[in-house]
């Protein structure tokens, strides 16, 4: 038996079928746009944790050789902290004109090995771990130095020639984003990190 289909049928199908067609394709094509975005943004962050950790590092030219990035328990920590995150946050300011200061976070990590002379001639080390934040961080997956064991910090700080170790400074810094079409709407956000390292430079 031979059923014939109408052509307004046939074409109701086709519309039926491009509809969903062009569904997917938008869907992949803000999927795309917001990866774009979200690279874009990961790139600035990077350029700012870059920056933070050359200037951290540079202990002698800049911070009369002390090896700690501040005073730790005083309010000079404070003052350190709310410096560095109020250059990130203007530089973050210059490179993105829609920046939300209160999407943004920062964490600066010290890992540093105290050396304690025994009485019988030996020498103990002591694994020392600071840390500073400032921003919105709560929910970023942020490095975390504090895991580094004391053998690890051991090996890989670099040694000066009055054998001194010399700190690792971690600076990481996070910025919340809608993630995509739907994710402005429902307040679902990506937490863009961005993380960089470096040793004191005396």
């Amino acid at each position: 038996m031979q059923v014939n289909v109408s052509p307004k049928r046939q074409r109701g199908a086709f519309m039926v079928e491009l509809a969903l067609v062009m569904v997917v394709f938008s869907a992949l094509f803000a999927i795309l746009i917001n990866y774009s975005i979200a690279i874009n943004k990961k790139g600035q962050l990077d350029r700012v944790a870059y920056s933070l950790t050359t200037i951290l590092a540079e202990r002698k030219q800049l911070f009369g050789s002390q090896f700690n990035v501040c005073n730790y328990g005083t309010s000079d920590c404070d003052r350190k902290i709310n410096d560095l995150y109020a250059l990130a946050a203007s530089s973050m300011r210059r490179m993105l004109p829609t920046f939300d200061e209160s999407q943004f976070g920062l964490r600066i990590e010290q890992v540093s090995i105290d050396v304690e002379d025994l009485p019988d001639g030996k020498v103990n080390y002591k694994k020392r771990y600071d840390k500073l934040e400032k921003g919105n961080v709560a929910k970023c997956a942020m490095g975390n130095a504090q895991s580094m064991s004391k053998q690890e910090a051991i090996d890989l700080l670099p040694i000066t020639s009055r054998k001194r170790r010399l700190p690792l400074y971690q600076v990481s810094v996070c910025y919340s984003t809608p993630f995509n079409i739907l994710g402005i709407g429902s307040g679902d956000v990506t937490h863009i990190v961005a993380t960089s390292y470096s040793f004191a430079r005396v």
